[in-house]
């Protein structure tokens, strides 16, 4: 509610889902991006096409990392709770809410949580994963890559820096996919401090 509330005060244009795939590869270059400088950007670029973007401490014990709800036709919330995160989850949690955003499911609340107790729709929820995991490593990239447990530091680094994302990202998916241990990845991530609601 309070997420609904504050995206009531934002002011959206119209929703616009081809003008925000355009805007697909910039908000992923932002990755390599401090928050302070990718956070006004994204706020400008969601708001111009419909999106009101919001930011919110985590609800203790609640276990929600993100939503998407319909406002109406033409208005659309994106939440995104700010409790621990780390490059890999928060830009991982951006593309797949947006992916909530452009199927476009009006009647629709999507939750994305730790327990995923309010899965509305699995295939609804793996397309999302697979969007969010495909706009960040593209697939033929990733195969270029072709990564395994003998993959050095170096190469994961080289390999980000080869297709423009943060090295934790990449190491997010090695550990997601079992390639590499936590302790491992760990030390290539980055964890962003961010502020509620970041809005001008």
């Amino acid at each position: 509610q309070t997420a609904l509330n504050i995206a009531n005060s934002i002011e959206t244009s119209p929703f616009d889902s081809k003008k925000i795939r355009t805007h697909l590869p910039e908000l992923r270059s932002m990755t390599i991006q401090k928050p302070e400088l990718f956070l006004p950007k994204m706020q400008k670029i969601f708001s111009e096409n419909g999106v009101a973007f919001v930011l919110l401490p985590h609800l203790k014990n609640s276990g929600i990392n993100g939503a998407v709800k319909w406002l109406n036709e033409e208005h659309v919330l994106l939440a995104i709770n700010t409790r621990d995160l780390y490059v890999d989850t928060f830009w991982f949690s951006i593309f797949h809410e947006i992916k909530h955003v452009l199927q476009k499911k009006n009647k629709t609340v999507f939750i994305s949580s730790k327990e995923n107790f309010a899965e509305i729709n699995r295939k609804l929820e793996d397309d999302a994963d697979r969007f969010a995991a495909n706009v960040l490593i593209p697939p033929e990239d990733y195969k270029r890559f072709s990564p395994t447990k003998d993959t050095t530091d170096d190469e994961i680094i080289a390999f980000a820096n080869d297709i423009g994302i943060h090295p934790g990202i990449v190491a997010g998916r090695l550990e997601h996919e079992g390639i590499i241990t936590q302790n491992r990845g760990k030390k290539f991530k980055e964890k962003y401090i961010l502020k509620q609601n970041p809005h001008p």
